[in-house]
């Protein structure tokens, strides 16, 4: 080999050097922090100008690339880190080291990137962790001069063992406080929907925000089956309930096939799956091609309820096998705090109907009868009245007293109609549009007129599907910052919902659900008509028959 050998700084240094920085790079327990404190230490004892560790996971592929040497500037001018090509691409596993005067004259070399400095000098050793090399340590001199020798060798040798053993206890660490972190999530998530101490959060966005958030995703959403009455066996499509990070509100609301896609294979199996290949079905996320992700079954009482996808991008590292046993945790305590919440609001609403069925109870027996009462004392009072214009007012009033009476017993009628009879359409309605636009900035006005409980189960489910799809469309394409959803139920069922938003998008990216929303409404012998009102905005009106069930 040529070059200056003798000018290492190892070599004047010696043991003191070398043990010193051993303790230093043992320091702490944080991962990234240890990563850099043991190139600082090789770079220290070699004088090499650059140094990096690129850290690969169970199937030698390169996860994370830590550097030092490189301004900012630098780094910012290249671009994209390393992927694990050329000299990078070597597995050093039986090699003690890998040393050499003029990296560009191996085999495996490929150049360099674009704004990349030249580099000479280079030396490579192995980090094994029991058995396993957990990465790979590099050096480089950039000037032609300068070379590596055998002390500096062996120093970076020793250096790779005992860094071995500070990143095995960073690791040990770092699982740890991971595996608390995902426990304090799930225990936020129990207290929070058990005790509701943020009810203006929806319980799957608060799951879909904590599982990004530990996972240091890009997006995150979660799925349930599109009719959450059908056994799991029956479920063909699953709907996005919630979505947060990149392109959210663009894909929330989005139905996904069970048949053919990464999201129903893991509803269907209830297994979790790590894999690098998640491409969704779904228009807004077929740009971002292939990227990792992790799967997560919601599984309660052996029934799986849904499905968390948290994704990363195309450029981040994928995610390793340690995360399955954290996250299906985190999923299982999240589905059962679901499966609790949901029995205590259905608790809570035959508290509602219980108190509800007192008071038409209370207005029937006592309301009623008194004015019943009163209205005969009125008519004992009509008859002995001597003036015209006495016998007007009294007879006005009589008919307010009978307009009263009809007016409660309507509202007895509809106190008293049990879920089925009307499908409990009005607390339906309301409950979707709150879930929608709940975390939105958005003004949300809903009227609902005429007895709601004329409204059959089939036409109550056929209203709530267009509902849900008009308020999805308005939050996904509108831009809108108003939101009306009113309801008109006389001789027919009317359906408006109104948003001031952009209006109807000149190439109509809306159609599919537009065209579910006409198919419903021709179905019942209705229609379905989608304008921008002069005003601005959109405006989508359907109208169906009260036809019974």
């Amino acid at each position: 080999m040529s070059g200056v050998r003798e000018g290492s700084a190892f070599a004047g240094l010696g043991s003191e050097q070398l043990l010193r920085v051993i303790v230093e790079i043992g320091a702490g327990l944080d991962l990234d922090a240890t990563l850099h404190r043991i190139i600082g230490a090789a770079r220290e004892l070699t004088s090499a100008q650059y140094g990096a560790l690129a850290v690969r996971d169970h199937d030698g592929n390169l996860i994370s690339f830590t550097h030092e040497g490189m301004d900012a500037e630098t780094v910012r001018h290249i671009g994209h880190l390393p992927v694990g090509k050329g000299l990078l691409s070597l597995s050093l596993l039986d090699t003690p080291a890998l040393r050499m005067d003029d990296l560009t004259t191996h085999p495996a070399a490929v150049g360099f990137p674009e704004h990349h400095p030249p580099m000479r000098a280079f030396l490579a050793v192995p980090i094994t962790i029991r058995d396993t090399v957990f990465g790979n340590l590099y050096l480089t001199h950039v000037d032609p001069a300068r070379v590596f020798s055998d002390s500096d060798e062996v120093a970076a040798r020793a250096l790779a063992f005992a860094a071995a053993v500070a990143i095995d206890n960073a690791q040990v660490f770092e699982r740890e406080r991971t595996s608390v972190k995902w426990m304090e999530a799930s225990r936020e998530i129990t207290t929070a929907l058990l005790s509701r101490t943020e009810p203006h959060r929806r319980p799957l966005q608060l799951i879909a925000e904590r599982a990004r958030a530990l996972t240091d995703a890009e997006q995150a959403i979660v799925l349930v089956p599109e009719d959450a009455d059908a056994p799991a066996g029956d479920v063909d499509t699953l709907v996005v309930s919630a979505a947060v990070g990149v392109l959210a509100t663009d894909v929330l609301g989005q139905r996904v096939p069970v048949q053919g896609s990464t999201s129903g294979a893991v509803f269907r199996s209830g297994e979790p799956l790590i894999t690098e290949k998640l491409r969704y079905p779904i228009q807004a996320f077929t740009g971002g091609g292939q990227r990792p992700a992790i799967l997560m079954p919601l599984r309660a009482h052996d029934e799986v309820v849904g499905v968390i996808v948290v994704a990363r991008g195309a450029d981040q590292p994928p995610f390793n096998e340690s995360y399955l046993d954290l996250v299906s945790d985190f999923a299982t305590h999240a589905a059962i705090a679901l499966v609790l919440a949901s029995a205590r609001e259905d608790a809570r609403q035959l508290t509602i109907l219980a108190e509800r069925e007192r008071i038409a109870h209370d207005l029937h027996d006592h309301v009623i009868q008194r004015l019943f009462a009163a209205g005969m004392d009125l008519q004992g009072t009509l008859a002995r009245a001597r003036s015209l214009e006495v016998a007007d007012r009294l007879n006005r009033t009589l008919d307010d007293l009978q307009t009263i009476i009809e007016e409660i017993r309507t509202t007895i009628f509809e106190l008293k109609s049990p879920a089925a009879a009307g499908g409990d359409f009005r607390h339906r309605i309301q409950r979707v549009v709150a879930d929608l636009t709940g975390d939105r900035d958005l003004v949300t006005t809903v009227r609902l007129d005429g007895p709601m409980t004329a409204v059959g189960p089939g036409l109550a489910d056929h209203a709530e599907a267009v509902t849900t799809e008009a308020v999805s469309n308005a939050l996904r394409h509108s831009g809108a910052s108003r939101l009306t959803v009113a309801i008109s139920v006389a001789d027919m069922f009317i359906l408006d919902v109104i948003d001031n938003g952009c209006g109807i998008p000149a190439d109509n990216a809306r159609r599919s659900g537009l065209a579910t929303m006409a198919r419903r409404a021709e179905q019942l012998g209705g229609t379905c008509e989608i304008t921008s009102p002069p005003e601005g905005g959109t405006r989508v009106h359907w109208i169906a028959p009260l036809l019974e069930d």
